[in-house]
């Protein structure tokens, strides 16, 4: 069973090797706020150059995420090199609308050099290490309404997840309950991570043991 999923460890996927720190990873603003700010820390005991992005994200039904520039989001500074040890406020600011009704997803990626750096190098980064943050945007009293349904394909069942709210919800350590008649089990395979964003589906292979049943429910912790 392979299926390409938006894991929540891939906000860690250069942790191991990256020589230097963003806080926070995740974050967020309703959509009258104006900006918020991450901090940028080099652990080296070298000088370092970084360069900083964002993008708007949505999601395929595999769970496979899609980026696209976005002009709705502005990064200051955008480019910066820190002095060992160093750390810098990063501010991100929406210039979105304010009157939205759905979240909005982006991504704010922190690219490291692979050299070392000079003051003079300001505008030639090759990126090596990179972080990718987790921002949203959100519409006062927004919430997540997920709806499950299960389904035959070519391959057997399969579990379709949609959010039909207006805000993402993250589906960590879940299981899933399957009904069938008068009969229920939970399904004993492991499941992935999921983020699931507003107004998006992920649809998920599911093994043989879930043939025989009709709908499921999720169970969270």
């Amino acid at each position: 069973m392979r299926l390409v999923i938006i894991l929540l460890t891939s906000w860690f996927s250069c942790l191991a090797y990256a020589n230097f720190n963003i806080s926070p990873l995740s974050q967020g603003i309703e959509s009258t706020q104006k900006s918020a700010s991450y901090t940028l820390e080099n652990m080296t005991t070298k000088k370092a150059a970084y360069e900083i992005e964002v993008f708007s994200r949505s999601v395929e039904r595999n769970g496979k995420e899609v980026r696209a520039t976005t002009k709705e989001l502005r990064v200051f500074p955008s480019k910066i090199i820190l002095e060992p040890k160093q750390k810098k406020r990063i501010k991100v600011i929406y210039l979105g609308k304010k009157n939205i009704t759905q979240e909005k997803a982006y991504r704010v990626v922190f690219k490291q050099s692979d050299r070392n750096v000079s003051e003079s190098d300001q505008g030639a980064l090759n990126a090596k290490f990179n972080f990718h943050t987790a921002f949203y945007v959100t519409p006062k009293g927004a919430e997540a309404d997920v709806i499950t349904v299960l389904s035959s394909s070519t391959n057997g069942k399969q579990l379709s997840l949609s959010n039909q709210g207006n805000k993402h919800i993250i589906l960590q350590d879940w299981q899933l309950k399957l009904h069938r008649d008068n009969q229920e089990t939970i399904y004993g395979h492991p499941l992935p991570d999921i983020n699931l964003l507003a107004n998006s589906e992920i649809v998920i292979p599911l093994s043989n043991q879930a043939n025989a049943y009709q709908t499921a429910e999720i169970l969270t912790k």
